[in-house]
């Protein structure tokens, strides 16, 4: 929820059309990326599929299990990779 609120108080989608933001929106881009990797690390003992899904779509290698949660889990860390778009991790279901 506070990733989210971050990313639409934020709105880089806005940054992105403002050239003299370009190293706001790499912050606020790096801020989200971060939110999904630790994200992907908490979730990965319930939902481990899910987690190495969006851990591979992150351009992350290895998985989210790999280290241990105290320092893996740190925010703040996340490397320099080139992300992948790709399928929705939870498809919408209509009701």
């Amino acid at each position: 929820a506070a990733g989210n609120a971050f990313v639409e108080a934020t709105a880089p989608w806005k940054l992105a059309k403002d050239p003299e933001a370009a190293s706001r929106l790499d912050e606020v881009l790096n801020a989200a990326l971060e939110c999904l990797r630790v994200g992907a690390i908490l979730v990965w003992p319930a939902m481990p599929r899910a987690a190495e899904r969006l851990w591979g779509k992150l351009g992350l290698e290895g998985s989210p299990g790999d280290g241990p949660l105290a320092g893996t889990a740190v925010f703040g860390t996340f490397p320099a990779t080139t992300v992948a778009k790709g399928d929705p991790l939870f498809p919408r279901i209509e009701a």
